[in-house]
């Protein structure tokens, strides 16, 4: 939110102390026009951290989920708050940032608004924050360039994009981070061709398209396991829905029709919440080129329904306890079976082994026996040997 107010201060700063202003410009693209500013030394308390920030957009979600408001970063309160979610974002990193100051300053200007939100340099002031907390008052400056005051979001959201979406450093930014970024630029009134030009490292208008599918799917798995904007949740797993993405377009373009659609990715997310890893999940466009398999895997659809978060996670711990696969990811390992099965049909000798050797070790228990679905299964068994032997 613009605060004038600072404006005023940070003007007047400026004005009553002719040496905060140091030798060192940035040059930033400002409505398509190359523009050099001009850098400062300021006090910390004349900027204020910018909650919008993408490099920290998901860790603030939580924090905001957590406290059940958003923050004010002009509160003290709430901005101490914000710099202990900065400092220990990424604790190795952080202490080398720390040292590095210690050491040898301020190398680069970060950026701020004409009213002192930091754009770039957020982590910062978090690690000079906590250098004066520590009796070292001579860390309570931030050295930043400063946009002019009719810059505009996305002006902002370029500027930003650009220094912390560049290829190299999309590793620090995060996955989920550098994704939600992308949907901001979106929200900013940016197309996505143009989210491509504005930033270094060579992103085609095709790479923030399907980005942006990807960030879609995280999104309705959320709510589907019912931790709706939870990011944390899929923290580790942001792979697996690029996997799922692309099954999804490559059996919609064989013609699948939308609720078949709707019900590969409802299995998708139940296999995901089930603990199938990546690399399982891309057997799943094996199972949909068989038709017959395919039916078999829209049996898992019955239990593959969005629900609270709670009854999801406690179906999954009592498969667990009793040493078993949920519903949803028996029928996936059955259907794995039999695509197996299906690959090697021209090899009747092997397929009798192995059915041989299971056989061999079903447990001889009659009460186990004597259950109507193994009896139903003894039954087709007997039934496929009783037609192979006719074939004979």
């Amino acid at each position: 939110m613009p605060s004038p107010d600072n404006a005023d201060s940070i003007d007047k700063y400026i004005k009553n102390n002719p040496n905060s202003s140091i030798p060192k410009t940035l040059t930033v693209i400002l409505q398509g026009v190359r523009t050099d500013l001009k850098s400062y030394r300021l006090p910390l308390d004349l900027t204020f951290y910018n909650i919008h920030n993408g490099r920290f957009a998901s860790e603030y979600i939580d924090l905001k989920r957590k406290e059940n408001r958003d923050l004010d970063s002009h509160d003290p309160e709430d901005s101490k708050k914000i710099q202990t979610l900065l400092y220990n974002l990424v604790p190795k990193d952080t202490l080398i940032l720390e040292k590095d100051l210690q050491q040898y300053g301020q190398k680069d200007p970060g950026i701020i608004t004409h009213d002192g939100y930091v754009i770039n340099g957020n982590r910062r002031r978090s690690v000079l924050e906590e250098l004066v907390s520590r009796g070292q008052s001579e860390f309570n400056y931030i050295e930043v360039a400063r946009l002019p005051p009719n810059t505009t979001s996305q002006d902002i959201w370029k500027i930003e994009g650009g220094i912390q979406l560049s290829k190299n450093l999309q590793l620090d930014y995060g996955a989920i981070n550098e994704l939600l970024k992308f949907q901001d630029g979106i929200k900013a009134g940016i197309s996505p061709i143009e989210i491509a030009t504005s930033l270094y490292g060579g992103f085609k208008e095709k790479d923030i398209l399907l980005k942006l599918e990807q960030l879609k799917l995280i999104q309705e798995y959320l709510m589907f396991i019912g931790e709706v904007g939870i990011f944390s949740r899929v923290k580790k797993l942001t792979d697996h829905f690029i996997v799922l993405r692309d099954t999804i377009s490559t059996f919609k373009n064989k013609g699948a029709t939308p609720d078949e659609i709707v019900a590969v990715k409802n299995i998708g997310f139940q296999l995901i919440h089930d603990g199938v890893d990546r690399m399982g999940l891309r057997k799943i466009k094996d199972i949909l080129a068989s038709e017959k398999i395919k039916a078999e895997l829209w049996q898992a659809m019955e239990y593959s329904k969005p629900e609270p978060a709670a009854k999801k996670l406690s179906k999954k711990i009592e498969a667990e306890q009793n040493d078993e696969y949920t519903s949803a990811r028996t029928i996936f390992n059955n259907c794995l079976d039999s695509t197996k099965a299906l690959s090697e049909s021209q090899q009747p000798e092997k397929l009798l082994r192995r059915a041989l050797t299971n056989l061999d070790n079903v447990p001889e228990d009659q009460n186990m026996l004597q259950k109507p679905d193994i009896q139903s299964l003894l039954s087709e068994i007997e039934q496929i040997i009783l037609k192979l032997k006719k074939l004979n």
